[in-house]
Parts: structure tokens; sequence; C-alpha cells
């Protein structure tokens, strides 16, 4: 069967898919919309598409079907679909959600897995691992995430607030600064950036990164990154309350004003990115050359 007719029985099956879950879509979309840590659920069918598209001559030159193990995967998924019907309505709305959206993902793949067999699956295992990101974060998971990063941005935001000289004290997420207390709620912990800078590390890996080390190290550099800009920011928002106006800390600028901060912290990742790239690109001893960074797209057609 050729290529074309194959994509076209997969869209009907995905088409279907997301018919029959259309309320658990909606839902999803609704909830993306109004939270913080869900924002980027939206975008991210649409990263994994573009990512598959990339590199679709190395993901769909070896296809076939793969009836059994498919509709292992899908029957999966549709044991998920029946458990969050029954078992999950007695879930929060957030975990409820999360099982759901499990659900359909995991039958989606399983029709992937049927449609193009394991050759693709393999090739395409990023972007389709890649639409977990589309889940919403389980309660318990995601509190333990906003407690990690909002200790650790006080703790960045104090150290850079002794910096400026001004007088502090600290007691936990509590600032007591001249005439001025400043408390770090969890509002403040940065999930939203948190969650888009970790994206953002994952595909830069992915599109530039060839060893599974040098993408982990990546990872990694992100999370101090990550606690230094937000602390930035609260620092920054602190001594303007402190030294210039505190509605400041009640303004437009305290409630959208991460743009700037992420921007840095993506500028503050390239470097890492740039290093752990070259150490890639040098020559070892003994052996050929190693290909250069634009040769890694060489599949991208």
């Amino acid at each position: 069967m050729k290529l074309s007719h194959r994509n076209a029985l997969f869209t009907l099956f995905a088409s279907f898919l997301l018919l029959l879950n259309a309320g658990t879509i909606q839902r999803l979309i609704h909830f993306s919309m109004d939270n913080a840590q869900a924002s980027q659920i939206l975008a991210v069918p649409f990263v994994s598409v573009a990512l598959i598209w990339l590199n679709r001559a190395g993901i769909f030159h070896d296809i076939r079907w793969s009836v059994m193990p498919g509709m292992i995967v899908a029957a999966l998924g549709g044991l998920l679909i029946i458990a969050g019907r029954t078992a999950g309505t007695h879930l929060n709305e957030n975990d409820h959600l999360a099982l759901l959206t499990l659900a359909v993902i995991v039958l989606w793949l399983g029709g992937f897995l049927l449609f193009y067999g394991p050759a693709a699956s393999r090739a395409a295992l990023f972007p389709l691992l890649f639409l977990l990101f589309a889940i919403p974060i389980p309660s318990a998971l995601l509190d333990r995430i906003i407690g990690m990063l909002q200790s650790g941005s006080a703790a960045a935001a104090y150290w850079l607030m002794r910096l400026t000289g001004t007088p502090l004290y600290r007691q936990g997420f509590v600032f007591t600064l001249p005439d001025l207390v400043v408390e770090v709620a969890p509002e403040c912990s940065g999930i939203r950036s948190g969650i888009a800078l970790l994206i953002a590390s994952l595909i830069a890996g992915h599109l530039f990164l060839r060893s599974a080390w040098r993408r982990v190290a990546l990872l990694f550099a992100a999370l101090p990154i990550l606690l230094f800009k937000n602390g930035l920011r609260i620092a920054v928002l602190t001594m303007l309350a402190v030294h210039y106006d505190k509605r400041i800390l009640t303004s437009q600028l305290h409630r959208e004003g991460g743009i700037p901060f992420f921007v840095l912290g993506l500028c503050l990742i390239y470097p890492v990115l740039r290093m752990l790239v070259n150490s890639e690109r040098r020559k070892p001893v003994g052996s050929s050359e190693a290909p250069s960074l634009s040769a890694q797209f060489g599949g991208f057609q």
C-alpha cells in the first residue's frame, strides 16, 4: 500500500478517535486556557506533528502493518478510557482529565503503530512520546514540583537581594525589607516558564545533540537556570517596590512580566547547548572527522 493511502487511512482513524473523545478534547482545551501550569498543552500536538514532518524521510522509509502490537497498545488505551469513565470519576478535575487524556494518547499511539509499524514508531519515538506533555500534570506531582520551584526561587531571590546591600530578613518564603513584607507564593514558583524551558531544552537536545548523556546534561543545566531567572524576577520586582513604588507588586508588570525573564533563560541555556554541540563536533583522536551540525539535518527533507 502506498504511503499516501496509508496516511489517508490513519487520518480517518485519528479523526474518528477525536470525534469519539470530543468531550475530553474540549475539556482539555478549556483547562489549558484556564490554568497557567497547563498552557503548553495546546501547542504540544502541533510540535509533535512538526517534528515528525521534519524527519518524515527517516521515519517513513520502512512502513508496514503491525496489527497485533498496535491492537495491544490500543486495547490498553481502551482500558484507560473505561477506567477514566468509571472509577476515575471520583478523581478531581485535574487528575480525571489527565487519565482521560492519557487514554486518548495511548489509543492514538496504538493506531500509529498499527498503521506504520515498529520501525516507523521507533524512528518517531521522540515526537510520539512528546505528546505526553499534553497530559495535565497529576495533582500530587504538580504540588511537589511547585514546592521545589518555590523553594529554589526564594533562595535564589534571597541571595540576589543580599547583593544589593538592602536590609533583608528571610523566614521561609517571607522576606522582610524596609517598610515592606513580601511572600513568594506558589504562583511565583515559575511553573509555566519552567515547563516551557524544559520543553525547549528537550527539543533543542533532540534536534542538535546525538548522545543521550549530552541531552540529559542540557536538561540538568536548565534547572539552575530556571531557578536563577525566576529568583532574579522576584528580586528585581521586590527591589523596585522597595526603592521605587510598592504598587509594582500589584501591577501588570508583576502579573505579566515573565516573558523577558523567560527569554533571559533561553539566552543563558544557549551557551550550554553550544558547548555540548561543539563537544560532539570535535575530531576524536584516531578517528575520522565528526559530522558538522548542519549534517545532523541531512535526513530532514
